[in-house]
């Protein structure tokens, strides 16, 4: 079928056209079927090293431990690794990944922005599981449409021995979170119905914001090293600060790519003090607002 340029449909229209291009129609099918989508090769292998050398030296600072890859003992459990974004070039790189955004476009709109960027760093343990949830920390019944959206990108191989990420399949439907005795992947109590996500790293797992998901202990030597990338709708308040608070260094590194700014907040029309809202332009003698050509917070793919 070819896409039109149909009235009804005017904002999904260029959203499914980039789906095509890129080749990512069985990726929105499995969304809309299954709650999430596996892309192998999402991160090309220089990526994933330079990503994965650097979270380690950011955790090596704030633990005073260099972190071993292959043994793990000085990092047992896990540790999270927030605000990764502007604290190294790859990471903003990973940020615009253009089949990321085409997805996470898809789930959340055009004007999603950035949720937040960090690392679950695993070692071997049996305290190192994270327990079901859903993204979308809105009181039950969830919206059918996600709100928050989330890629989990492998920086190294993923498998349940290892501790990799869980996901059950078809929960968004339920448009609930878990229940406790649902939310359980310990060693002695395990949901059934959580399907481990093995694959090798660089692989990207992307979920919408109401699959119920989380990961499983590591039993073996070593570190499971992840990035984990929300992107939520303007109206969710973002976990990380970003915006004016940017160093103008990555503003100006990224700021010939269209997304960014919306991305990283620098688009927002709302949070004025005296000076009132901005404004884009004067139509007819009166003031045409900024927000007003925003839609995100009624529309699907705005």
């Amino acid at each position: 079928m070819e896409i039109g340029d149909w009235q009804s449909t005017q904002d999904l229209n260029d959203v499914y056209r980039e789906i095509e291009r890129l080749g990512l129609e069985r990726q929105v099918m499995e969304l809309d079927a299954y709650g999430f989508t596996v892309v192998e090769n999402m991160m090309d292998a220089q990526t994933v090293e330079t990503a994965r050398q650097a979270i380690c030296d950011i955790c090596e600072k704030q633990t005073g431990r260099k972190p071993d890859l292959e043994a793990g003992e000085e990092h047992p459990n896990w540790r999270f690794v927030p605000y990764l974004m502007p604290r190294h070039e790859v990471f903003q790189d990973v940020m615009l990944n253009e089949k990321g955004l085409a997805l996470i476009t898809y789930l959340v709109g055009k004007s999603a922005q950035l949720f937040s960027m960090g690392c679950h760093f695993k070692g071997p343990g049996e305290g190192g599981e994270i327990s079901l949830h859903a993204d979308a920390s809105l009181p039950a019944p969830l919206p059918s449409y996600a709100v928050i959206c989330n890629i989990n990108y492998a920086l190294t191989d993923y498998t349940k021995e290892g501790g990799c990420l869980a996901i059950v399949p078809g929960s968004h439907k339920l448009c609930r979170g878990p229940r406790p005795e649902e939310s359980r992947l310990d060693a002695v109590h395990q949901n059934p119905n959580a399907v481990p996500m093995e694959g090798p790293a660089g692989t990207a797992v992307i979920w919408h914001g109401n699959t119920w998901h989380g990961s499983f202990p590591r039993r073996i030597p070593g570190l499971r090293l992840n990035l984990a990338v929300p992107y939520a709708r303007p109206f969710m308040k973002v976990q990380e600060r970003y915006g004016s608070e940017l160093p103008q260094s990555v503003v100006d590194r990224n700021t010939h790519h269209p997304r960014f700014r919306q991305l990283v907040g620098l688009e927002d029309s709302y949070g004025w003090k005296e000076e009132g809202p901005r404004f884009l332009d004067q139509v007819n003698g009166g003031y045409k607002e900024e927000f007003v050509n925003r839609r995100a917070a009624s529309g699907l793919y705005a």
